[in-house]
């Protein structure tokens, strides 16, 4: 597999869990959440609005975000924020158990078997 693929496929099971912990700390616009994701992940997380945007929708209509326009102070455009609900705290809950897992897991794979377990869990 190409590495591009490679790296595209990594990804996409990480976007909705960043978005929801960025959400977990307060309201945020979308252009703010792309700005935030890639400054954190050192750009590892560089999305695109073809990317962010559609992800958000999909969160939304599960019931995990919310979102409201809200004017702005200055006079200039309106902006759509994007909150967590409490379906979505629950939800983002769940998924950093299961982040935790994958990652402890895959860290016992990658370094083999006599490598000592990961700092955030426990052998098998």
């Amino acid at each position: 597999m190409p590495r591009k693929e490679w790296t595209t496929e990594l990804k996409k099971g990480t976007v909705q869990l960043g978005i929801l912990a960025l959400l977990q700390e307060g309201r945020r616009y979308g252009f703010d959440i792309i700005e935030e994701l890639r400054k954190r992940t050192g750009g590892y997380l560089d999305l695109k609005e073809g990317t962010l945007y559609p992800a958000l929708h999909r969160l939304e209509k599960q019931g995990l975000l919310r979102s409201e326009w809200v004017l702005s102070q200055s006079g200039g455009a309106p902006r759509k924020y994007y909150a967590i609900t409490d379906e979505g705290i629950a939800s983002l809950k769940d998924a950093r158990a299961e982040w935790q897992a994958m990652v402890d897991g895959l860290v016992r794979i990658v370094k083999g078997p006599d490598a000592p377990p990961p700092k955030g869990g426990s052998p098998p």
